[in-house]
């Protein structure tokens, strides 16, 4: 008897740290279940963002400080934002009143916030995984939508995604074309949210 409750206890401990490992680390290696009724936007689509007043080029940043993969990219998106915030705005883009508090801690009060609530925004971007990085050139035409790696904790800058289209939307070249590693989506899924707020900060 006590060693099939030994094994019933290990057993259960063994389901428990596989269950935690796949949601906290291989989930996240394998791309983001597209949604049903994903809207395509293609790249060079016109886009119309009625939430956000756009005065010029934007890097809109798709932020939700619950997924463990918008927490490990958020420190190279600093550094997007240091280096290049002076030449196009920045838009962190926050799922939740609740999460700006926390957005702008990690990525400081001076840049422009839009609470998404019901992915209005994401929607009209083409967008269904955090993080993701879209690029609207001032014509509000599509430039750049995509990971800014090939994988979670890939550091390579070879595979920088968001940060070579931004290089070369900066310098005025054509929209990069980096494939499928680029383009499908890695990382958590949009959440649906009740509350019907969308405000810019």
């Amino acid at each position: 008897m006590r060693v099939f409750i030994t094994f019933c206890i290990l057993s259960a401990c063994l389901v428990g740290i596989i269950s935690i490992f796949w949601h906290q680390e291989i989930k996240y290696t394998l791309p983001t279940p597209t949604p049903q009724h994903l809207k395509s936007v293609p790249i060079l689509s016109r886009v119309e963002l009625k939430e956000i007043d756009q005065k010029g080029p934007l890097f809109i940043h798709f932020y939700n400080p619950d997924c463990p993969c918008s927490r490990f990219n958020a420190s190279h998106v600093t550094q997007l934002i240091r280096h290049h915030g002076d030449s196009i705005q920045f838009i962190i883009v926050v799922p939740s009143l609740q999460d700006l508090a926390v957005a702008k801690r990690k990525f400081g009060e001076s840049l422009t916030y839009a609470i998404d609530p019901q992915n209005k925004i994401a929607v009209t971007c083409g967008v269904y995984s955090t993080p993701q990085a879209v690029i609207i050139t001032k014509d509000k035409s599509l430039y750049f939508r995509g990971n800014y790696n090939r994988s979670r904790y890939c550091t390579s800058q070879a595979s920088n995604y968001a940060e070579l289209a931004l290089v070369s939307f900066l310098n005025r070249q054509p929209s990069p074309a980096f494939g499928l590693e680029a383009s499908l989506a890695y990382g958590c899924e949009l959440a649906d949210q009740a509350n019907t707020l969308s405000e810019i900060f």
